[in-house]
């Protein structure tokens, strides 16, 4: 064949080769993309959990302030020395806040306590930036000792804003009590926003106002109300197209490489292992059944795995022999013989678990190999599936026929040989054949004979 089409074989080979080195290509691309995917979502929760947490931060600070007897007896004294130590001190001198506002209970301003050095007095605080807030809190009763929270915009920076009463205790009760309310606020200024940059490797992090759609890479920053106030945006570090750059030249040699490699042997080897496969297949399986033949269960059996559970008594082996098939073959011929065999490799592959093994050893002789820590238990559960799907008819071109089964079944032991394990197996099918019994019988080692029958099988002594 290859003397005659030359240039058949060279074309299939040039574009085997084309395909492995677009696939891998094509690979490396996808894998590269994606990674810089990943990685951007990663990010991205990143900075989300960053700003949820920041949030929350501020909603349980602001709450710890503010729902405080000395806090509300402060504000109403008007003790300026009391508010900034208790109150106005979490922002001139820790980081639990940038600005914290006090409003009395007709929502005008009377303290400011600012750490950023942007706001000097009440009357610098921009007052239209948190009406949404108090609106919100407004729509609660102290009772609740809600705190309201979210994202907003604090003369011209945008900062996480939590907003209650100052709620004492001995008050808290009642719906109507007009209270004055704290604000806490902690800025999303250029620190904020270098530590988020470090944490995540990304750069150019901002702020801006809510695109349509949202910038990508971004995260929406939501208001009191829930709804997107802006966005935090930034430039990704696409780490995947870094990588890819970096390794391109290596890998177009590669490629190069293997497309060579195509075109000289892709074929002859692709062929080679196909007709090994098909023999391998052929040699291994009943071509009737679809089962293992005596040939795939020599291979089964020098497996590392069912060898050391042989070997281990794991195993039992549980032999069936078709009563009647010989009759039906006489009556009916060969046509109805094959079919009912097949109906039976059906039956005995539903009867078993995946693991387990089920051989046609020639003829209407079967095994199963039925592996198991406690091969008894799993041998009796597996003979008993096996003789009630038996019971039911098979079912032909012109008539339908039971064909019962006789099964004996032999228990693995440690160190005994599968040829020992086989025959014993084999003799107690025939024990089950010559007593016609219903049920499986069971190998029993001894030298005494016992016509003892249990729920589940019966056992006799070789």
């Amino acid at each position: 064949m290859i003397g005659t089409k030359p240039r058949f074989i060279f074309g299939y080979l040039f574009s085997l080769g084309i395909v492995a080195v677009g696939v891998i290509l094509g690979t490396v691309f996808w894998l590269t993309a994606r990674l810089d995917q990943l990685e951007q979502k990663g990010v991205e929760n990143v900075v989300e959990l960053m700003v949820t947490e920041k949030v929350e931060r501020v909603k349980a600070s602001t709450a710890d302030y503010a729902h405080w007897n000395l806090a509300y007896e402060l504000v109403i004294g008007n003790d300026s020395e009391g508010l900034h130590d208790n109150l106005g001190s979490g922002a001139t001198e820790s980081d639990l806040f940038d600005q914290i506002v006090i409003l009395n209970s007709n929502s005008k301003i009377t303290h400011v306590y600012d750490s950023t050095g942007t706001v000097g007095s009440p009357a610098e605080f921009d007052l239209q930036s948190i009406l949404p807030f108090l609106a919100k809190l407004k729509e609660t009763t102290p009772a609740d000792y809600i705190t309201v929270s979210g994202i907003g915009l604090v003369n011209g920076t945008y900062g996480a804003i939590a907003a209650t009463r100052i709620t004492p205790d001995y008050l808290a009760n009642s719906a109507s009590a007009r209270l004055p309310v704290m604000l806490g606020i902690n800025l999303f200024n250029e620190d904020a926003l270098q530590a988020i940059a470090r944490l995540t490797q990304g750069t150019g992090y901002a702020i801006t106002p809510i695109g349509n759609p949202p910038a990508d890479p971004g995260i929406e920053l939501v208001g009191p109300y829930g709804a997107p106030v802006a966005q935090l945006v930034w430039t990704h570090n696409q780490a995947g197209t870094a990588l890819r750059m970096e390794i391109m030249p290596g890998l177009l040699l590669v490629c190069f490489g293997i497309f060579g490699i195509c075109l000289f042997a892709a074929r002859y080897f692709h062929q080679q292992s196909k007709a090994l496969e098909r023999a391998m297949t052929v040699a291994s399986t009943d071509q009737l059944t679809g089962l293992l033949n005596r040939s795939g269960l020599d291979e089964a059996l020098r497996a590392p795995k069912v060898k050391a559970r042989v070997d281990a008594g794991h195993v039992a082996v549980i032999y069936l022999d078709l009563n009647g098939f010989k009759q039906l073959n006489d009556a009916y011929g060969h046509e109805d013989g094959d079919q009912a065999l097949r109906i039976t490799a059906e039956r005995l592959r539903n009867a078993v678990r995946p693991h387990d093994l089920v051989v046609r050893l020639g003829g209407d002789e079967f095994i199963c190999m039925v592996f198991d820590q406690v091969p008894g238990a799993a041998a009796r559960a597996v003979s008993d599936r096996i003789l009630i799907n038996h019971i039911g008819p098979i079912h032909f071109a012109a008539h339908e026929e039971v064909l019962t089964a006789s099964v004996g079944v032999a228990l693995g032991e440690p160190g005994l040989a599968w040829e020992t394990l086989l025959v014993r197996a084999d003799k107690a099918m025939y024990e089950a054949k010559r007593r016609k019994l219903g049920t499986a019988v069971f190998h029993e080692a001894g030298n005494r004979s016992t016509g003892r029958t249990e729920k589940t099988g019966a056992t006799f002594a070789a």
